[in-house]
Order: structure tokens, then sequence, then C-alpha cells
């Protein structure tokens, strides 16, 4: 990948070299928000910093949002367009 604004801010040090690591797109973005805009107690922000740079919890959040998110954006779009 040529260098250059997402080598700055890929803070898991994630390469997508291969298809799958799409998938942990999600993951690499909430953990940029993370990262981005700390809120809390120093302790707090330390811990997001922690958690924003590991690339194990790319995959957990990653995970996390296609077991947890999907299918509640799946199913409020099924009752969006079977409610009329």
């Amino acid at each position: 990948m040529p260098q250059g604004i997402w080598t700055r801010e890929n803070k898991p040090r994630l390469e997508f070299d291969r298809a799958w690591k799409w998938l942990l797109l999600p993951g690499v973005v909430i953990q940029w928000f993370l990262y981005t805009f700390p809120s809390g107690s120093f302790a707090k922000v330390v811990t997001d910093t922690r958690v924003a740079r590991s690339p194990l919890m790319t995959y957990v959040i990653s995970a996390s949002f296609y077991i947890l998110a999907v299918p509640l954006i799946l199913l409020l779009l099924f009752s969006i367009v079977f409610a009329r």
C-alpha cells in the first residue's frame, strides 16, 4: 500500500493484502474513533489507546460488529420494508 495518510491513521498496522481482511474494516474504523476521540480519565485514555493499537482487538471488534450490528440493521430494514 502506498505511503501516506493511511499508514499514519492505521493504528493497529493492519494491511489489506488479502481479500478477507477487508472484513476487518469496521474494527479499524471503530479503533480509529477510539484513538482520535478519547474521553474520560487518564486511565480511560490509556486503555482506549491500547485498544486502538491492538491488532487482536481489530478482530474482536469486527466480529462483534458482524454478530451484533448487522443482524440489527437487517431486522430494522426488514421491519421497515414489511411494515406497509
